[in-house]
């Protein structure tokens, strides 16, 4: 007779430990890996929403003061000194007789506009609290936001990069030149 050898029917509780284990840490860097990409995805949606907003300010602050027939540039009296959130950086009357004013808000800008029985106002809203200001150089009006840096509080990430928006805007000059 021919001896024979059992093979185990089962497997042993340290297989099984071991096998969990891997898939235990292949499970936590899987987690890790995709927790990192919808991160990087959203502060990648968050730039690009911010650049978005930062275009769509410069195209319609220039058009109103490409536009403007007067303009009252409300500009601090020390460079240090940046408008209190609701006030007026900039006001400007277009040709259709509307009255446009550009005001801070706590996260950006709005833009409102005095039209015949109601008010219009669009918000730029921005990733970051920022500064703000407005001057009149020479014929062209600067509109300027940073974001200032962190503060102890930490309300702002420390990590985020800085924010600067600098829009020149030239007045255009009557088409009417004397010979």
């Amino acid at each position: 007779m021919k001896s024979r050898t059992p093979y185990p029917r089962g497997t042993s509780l340290g297989e099984l430990l071991a096998v969990l284990t891997g898939l235990g840490v292949a499970m936590a860097v899987a987690t890790g890996l995709v927790h990192t990409g919808m991160r990087q995805q959203s502060l990648s949606r968050l730039e690009l929403e911010r650049d978005r907003t930062a275009m769509r300010l410069a195209r319609d602050f220039r058009g109103d003061v490409g536009q403007a027939v007067t303009l009252i540039c409300m500009e601090a009296e020390n460079a240090e000194e940046r408008p209190a959130v609701g006030e007026t950086l900039l006001q400007l009357t277009l040709p259709t007789g509307e009255q446009v004013a550009y005001r801070t808000t706590e996260w950006g800008l709005t833009r409102v506009v005095l039209v015949p029985d109601r008010l219009v106002h669009e918000d730029y809203v921005l990733t970051a609290g920022m500064g703000w200001s407005a001057t009149n150089e020479d014929g062209c009006v600067v509109l300027h936001g940073t974001t200032p840096p962190p503060d102890l509080a930490m309300r702002q990430r420390p990590h985020a990069a800085a924010l600067e928006i600098h829009v020149v805007a030239a007045q255009q000059v009557d088409a009417e030149v004397a010979p």
